[in-house]
């Protein structure tokens, strides 16, 4: 199998990552069978040597950096010449810098001339047409999250109804905050587990009281960020993202991969979820509320209807 290793600068800024994330899916879809993933010029060596490792024939490097600087020149050459003498039955193939390639001159000039033919739309005279969308790029879905691991980070109010609410599906939980709520405790013991959660025999909750790290990443599915730190919230997300696992930011719906909808179980099969697209919570309360108050009764009544039927 081959490999292709992408580096990119470490960086904590949500939504930093996401052009990075495109190229990386376009990889996937266009090279199957070709091992492809990420790192940062901070975890060059331990990444490279971890995939080394693997049953690799050979790996392609390249440095997703616009200038030929010290980086490309001197710091990235020799993790690779050092890894190479370790294992010299695997060639590495380093690539030039994004910015040394000969087609990207012409990738820029293109993009700035599509900008401008963008511009030129939207600064077009009021009453003429305008094709801009409104839509949401949301794509409604259920997962299966029965024993999959799942990674909460922050221990208060809003942690605790994250947990609360994956409790049900099976999902192995480790939540990592400094300091919790005082009721994450009694979550853990094994008789509310089975209380609050349809599969209690794969649901766990496992409580780790000390700041965030990456490692915590490791095995992880999925990854619901409810801090108050916008440092600590960045950081988690970009570590995520670098590591192609699912991200929910309870701070920011735009930085995150997915929203969680409001959502009303009735009878003994039917589930009805409200959405605001993320914009308006306090919305999806009021409508989840109404739902509640005047649609139970008759929900139930269809079902047992159809089951009689």
């Amino acid at each position: 199998m081959k490999a292709i290793l992408i580096i990119a600068h470490h960086c904590i800024l949500p939504g930093a990552y996401k052009g990075f994330e495109e190229i990386l899916d376009q990889l996937h879809h266009d090279m199957p069978g070709t091992r492809v993933a990420s790192t940062s010029l901070l975890d060059l060596e331990n990444d490279l040597r971890a995939l080394l490792r693997e049953d690799v024939e050979s790996v392609t490097l390249l440095p997703y950096l616009l200038l030929n600087g010290q980086h490309t020149k001197n710091d990235v050459p020799k993790v690779v010449a050092r890894l190479q003498a370790e294992y010299p039955q695997i060639p590495i193939t380093l690539l030039p810098c994004l910015g040394d390639w000969k087609e990207f001159a012409g990738m820029v000039v293109s993009g700035i001339r599509n900008a401008e033919i963008r511009n030129n739309v939207i600064a077009s005279p009021v009453g003429a047409k305008q094709s801009i969308s409104s839509n949401s790029n949301f794509f409604s879905i259920e997962l299966n999250l029965e024993g999959k691991n799942v990674l909460v980070v922050g221990g208060g109010r809003i942690a605790l109804r994250k947990v609360k609410t994956l409790l049900p599906t099976g999902a192995r939980i480790t939540v990592v905050a400094p300091q919790f709520d005082p009721e994450f405790e009694s979550l853990q013991s094994a008789d509310k587990v089975a209380e609050l959660s349809r599969r209690a025999e794969s649901a766990s909750i496992t409580l780790k009281t000390r700041p965030y790290e990456p490692l915590d990443l490791r095995g992880i599915f999925m990854v619901f960020i409810c801090t108050d730190q916008p440092t600590v919230n960045a950081q988690v997300s970009n570590d995520a993202r670098a590591r192609r696992i699912l991200v929910n930011n309870a701070c920011d719906y735009l930085d995150g991969d997915f929203i969680v909808p409001a959502r009303m179980d009735f009878g003994e099969n039917i589930a009805v979820t409200v959405s605001t697209q993320g914009r308006a919570p306090s919305l999806a309360k009021k409508l989840k509320q109404k739902i509640q108050a005047e649609w139970a009764e008759g929900l139930e009544q269809v079902e047992k209807e159809f089951y009689e039927s």
